[in-house]
């Protein structure tokens, strides 16, 4: 263990944050009830414990250094484990909590998930706001440790092992085609799917999702390689797209049910075996044993068996309450 600075004063990230927050020593003095003096002597002092200038001025600007950014995710993460630590427990209390919630999760379970999860939240913790985004897979770690985002929901082939998490349900998939592909209201064999052009979709990150990928990989064991023809940044545009086209793309079978009749799509299953798509929950240390997080968490446990029992739409993974990599629920 690399042993600590001796005489660190802790009230140090609280200064650094604040010059981070408000990029102006005398704002950050305003926000902390400090003397300007006082906060300029605190930047001395975080100079002299970092070895970085850590804000230069431009002109008029006061700009952090690329070490200050550097440091601006782990200064947020340790002031809120100081919070934590120093904070008095008590029961969560959600109708009376006030706070921001910052969901990722890829479209799939957003069109299944989140208008569930707004209504449970106007109704029980209604003073708690909701953001939610598309998750960047490559950079969810990061995400999660720094406050991007405080839980993931989707697809997650790889997970870091510094993160918590479980599974919550499996989505089989279908094919979906349209009345211009050539066997229209036919059967669909593995050759003759493997011969059709596909949609395929990705997100603002990346060409191809990682179910894209897992599809890729499945036919790449057999030989065989898709015809990526169409490629979209949603799964939610893939059925119109597939409406007016001659191609074929894969869905999750409950999603690609919903759009048949009003697109006049047809849906064959998969002509392969393919194991289910299985929907994780991620979440870092540092919301692991706030009142709020812990609280959504098993809102959404709770959503997601209820969805199973209601609409058949998703099977719920036997472990919806454990986990299934390094980390925890």
């Amino acid at each position: 263990m690399i042993p600590l600075k001796k005489n660190i004063d802790l009230n140090l990230l609280t200064c650094l944050d604040a010059l981070l927050t408000e990029g102006s020593v005398t704002r950050a003095a305003e926000r902390l009830n400090m003397s300007q003096p006082g906060m300029s002597h605190a930047l001395s002092r975080l100079r002299a414990l970092t070895g970085d200038a850590l804000f230069v001025r431009s002109g008029n600007d006061f700009i952090p250094t690329e070490r200050a950014q550097a440091l601006a995710g782990k200064v947020r993460v340790g002031l809120a484990a100081m919070e934590e630590i120093f904070s008095e427990e008590g029961p969560f209390d959600p109708a009376n909590t006030a706070g921001k919630l910052t969901v990722a999760a890829v479209d799939s379970v957003g069109v299944l998930l989140i208008p569930l999860l707004a209504q449970a939240l106007a109704k029980e913790a209604p003073m708690v706001a909701m953001h939610v985004r598309l998750p960047d897979p490559e950079q969810l770690r990061e995400w999660l440790a720094e406050g991007e985002c405080d839980i993931a929901l989707g697809f997650f082939p790889d997970v870091n092992p510094e993160l918590h998490g479980g599974d919550l349900f499996g989505q089989e998939l279908s094919i979906i085609s349209g009345p211009s592909h050539p066997l229209r209201g036919q059967p669909m064999d593995f050759q003759q799917y493997a011969d059709s052009t596909h949609v395929i979709f990705g997100s603002p990150f990346s060409e191809r999702s990682p179910m894209e990928g897992a599809i890729d990989q499945a036919l790449k064991e057999r030989g065989i390689e898709r015809r990526h023809s169409v490629q979209v940044s949603s799964m939610l545009l893939v059925p119109y797209v597939i409406a007016a086209s001659p191609h074929v793309a894969a869905l999750p079978t409950w999603l690609a049910r919903q759009y048949a009749d009003m697109l006049s799509l047809d849906v064959r299953p998969m002509p392969m075996t393919h194991p289910p798509i299985l929907i994780r929950m991620l979440w870092h240390d540092r919301t692991h044993r706030t009142g709020l997080h812990r609280w959504v968490r098993q809102l959404v446990r709770s959503l997601t068996r209820e969805l199973a029992r209601t609409e058949g739409a998703i099977s719920v993974a036997h472990n919806i309450e454990g986990t299934t990599f390094p980390g925890g629920m």
